[in-house]
């Protein structure tokens, strides 16, 4: 299984500011700034048979990966989606079965339950309650009314700053960027460096 590797805004600033953190320091930072985040509140798992939640989640995920992303559908199979079914969870059920002219994707369990996420267009993909073919509600169009992204700074549009702020060393930035995407096995899609709210490096 591949793992996406995560690094901190922490990281990322010691990275720009040209120090360089020992791993140790890299992952301490990492979990001080999930701990953070994290719900003060005991797990309590969702009802039903949880092998069910993975093949719903499963379906959902190569859902988007295939209709949004425009992923391949082994490719998405291999690499995407383990946080909602694990290998060892997919290996008691089937491979997903792509529809793209319904724009669904189907998986089986072990006993016959079939679980499917529907693409929807701008509600994105839905993974559909157990014995549903279609969702309890009618898609609709997003009506759009962006400014021009290539005019309009970011975060609202694409636009970056003419100049890099003050006590950021850009060539570190660039080596942050070009080291996120190495090794290419890691499979790193895309990468943002953000400084006191302003983009840097992208």
């Amino acid at each position: 299984m591949r793992k996406f590797r995560l690094l901190s805004l922490a990281l990322l600033t010691t990275l720009a500011l040209g120090q360089t953190p020992s791993p140790q320091e890299a992952r301490e930072a990492m979990l001080r700034r999930a701990r953070e985040l994290e719900l003060k509140t005991a797990y309590v798992p969702p009802p039903g048979d949880p092998l069910e939640h993975h093949a719903a989640g499963l379906a959902k995920v190569i859902c988007s990966a295939v209709f949004i992303t425009g992923l391949d559908p082994d490719f998405a199979a291999e690499n995407v989606g383990y946080f909602t079914a694990p290998y060892a969870e997919r290996a008691k059920m089937s491979r997903p079965v792509v529809d793209r002219r319904g724009r669904r994707v189907s998986v089986t369990l072990p006993n016959g339950t079939v679980r499917t996420a529907i693409y929807t267009g701008d509600q994105g993909c839905l993974a559909l309650p157990k014995g549903f073919s279609k969702p309890d509600f009618i898609p609709v169009k997003v009506r759009r009314n962006l400014p021009n992204a290539a005019g309009t700074p970011w975060p609202m549009g694409d636009r970056l700053p003419a100049a890099a702020p003050g006590g950021v060393d850009l060539a570190r930035v660039q080596q942050a960027l070009e080291a996120a995407f190495e090794p290419a096995s890691g499979q790193t899609a895309a990468f943002v460096v953000t400084w006191k709210g302003q983009l840097i490096g992208e």
